[in-house]
């Protein structure tokens, strides 16, 4: 994998953690679903797909399966599945061109019960509802 790639994705992961910790001590709306997921777990588990989204394979690793098959385990609520598709799109904004078309395809060729819109940076993640 691309090391700059891979640098970018960590100082991603970096700044969403650190950004993540400055709202920590926030209480959560009333009645919210605790997320099963954080966005860090999110693009570690997709981080082995990069590699099929630029098209430098046909086909997604068993990696790339099995990070998917974690988002679609943790990814139960529709609150929880339009955090992910937020998290996906400000992620892959630092990684360079991709195809939005393949991630829809992650779920399917993988065989998991997921349904990922192409995800960009004009994608509204508020109407992830549509896509499942």
């Amino acid at each position: 994998m691309n090391w700059t790639i891979v640098f970018l994705l960590l100082a991603n992961l970096a700044l969403l953690s650190w950004s993540a910790s400055s709202i920590e001590d926030l209480d959560p709306p009333p009645n919210a679903a605790p997320s099963l997921l954080s966005c860090d777990e999110v693009i570690l588990d997709l981080v082995p797909c990069l590699s099929y989204l630029r098209g430098e394979t046909k086909q997604p690793s068993a990696a790339c399966c099995s990070g998917a098959q974690k988002i679609s385990n943790g990814a139960k609520s529709q609150a929880a599945k339009k955090d992910v598709c937020t998290c996906i799109q400000k992620s892959l904004a630092s990684v360079g061109p991709y195809d939005k078309n393949l991630i829809p395809l992650i779920p399917q060729k993988c065989g998991i019960p997921l349904t990922l819109p192409p995800i960009d940076a004009k994608t509204d993640c508020s109407k992830v509802a549509i896509y499942v």
